[in-house]
């Protein structure tokens, strides 16, 4: 616990966590004490192993119990409050390492849902979508909660790689037990999270409500009604927004793109639409954000 350390800036606490060659830790809290509200730059896996608690995450207040698992992402401000024999698991990862595990994990049933998507909707959906595991699910994952522990505390060779393997297993674990979530607020977020990968992954193609829809195996009105439920947009202005995040990505990182070959490359067929949900999304015209980025990119030229 020595390597974890609470700073206070600028009066907000970060948790910070020096990981040095190792790129996940697993802490074991018994009887969790409360704690100031916090942010830190790694994520977490929580596994409530036992008692109860309150976990308040920004400026929402969510009960928890023996078998919940979920994902904190570090950016928002968290902690426990009217603790009641809180026994917790913090499995402690990389920001690095999870992109790592985003590609690994890409086609695994459950991860998106349970590791992306949940945190981000999970004030929408208030913390009902989250993992709860039964007596027996429970049991194996303290079994590889366990192993991993042993490897931490024995540090033979190679006990960083054997961590990381069985966290890799307990992942897969958990996921397929999300996966199979019978709760209606985890099977919506389940099809929801399938239509937004596919966004995701094909923004710049053609895409209706009839395609997403299917690949959530959901009629039309129902997936507009679950997805708008889940993510507070609709199914469109969701695509739309996902197309501008894009759209500032390839002008920030290409400066001799025009208005006309980013819209274009985006998925957008008129560009004058495009400037007109940018303007409304954004704040500015993308014209006048290409002059912005252009004239950092002269001020930061070496002379």
């Amino acid at each position: 616990m020595e390597r974890l350390r609470y700073i206070l800036k600028k009066g907000v606490y970060k948790l910070h966590y020096d990981f040095n060659e190792s790129r996940c830790e697993l802490l074991i809290l018994l009887d969790h004490r409360v704690e100031p509200m916090h942010v830190h730059d790694f994520d977490e896996l929580v596994v409530i192993f036992g008692g109860s608690a309150l976990h308040v995450i920004d400026d929402e207040e969510y009960p928890v119990v023996r078998g919940d698992v979920f994902v904190v992402r570090g950016n928002h401000h968290h902690t426990f409050k009217n603790l009641d024999n809180l026994n917790v698991a913090n499995f402690l990862f990389r920001r690095d390492y999870f992109e790592t595990l985003k590609k690994e994990f890409a086609n695994l049933p459950g991860f998106k849902a349970l590791f992306v998507d949940e945190p981000r909707y999970r004030k929408n959906q208030k913390f009902k979508s989250k993992l709860h595991l039964s007596s027996s699910q429970l049991q194996e994952v303290i079994h590889l909660l366990n192993a991993i522990n042993d490897e931490q505390a024995d540090t033979l060779p190679g006990y960083n790689e054997a961590k990381e393997r069985i966290f890799e297993f307990l992942i897969i674990k958990i996921c397929r037990d999300y996966s199979k979530e019978q709760k209606p607020n985890s099977k919506s977020l389940l099809r929801i999270s399938k239509a937004i990968d596919f966004m995701e992954n094909n923004y710049e193609t053609q895409i209706s409500i009839s395609i997403l829809s299917q690949k959530t195996s959901m009629s039309e009105s129902n997936f507009r009604f679950c997805f708008k439920k889940i993510t507070g947009l609709s199914p469109i202005d969701f695509l739309i927004k996902l197309r501008i995040e894009k759209a500032i990505d390839l002008m920030a990182n290409n400066v001799t793109l025009n208005v006309t070959g980013v819209s274009s490359l985006i998925g957008f067929k008129d560009s004058a639409y495009f400037s007109k949900k940018f303007k409304e999304i954004i704040g500015i015209s993308p014209l006048a954000y290409f002059k912005k980025q252009r004239a950092m990119g002269e001020y930061s030229r070496p002379r």
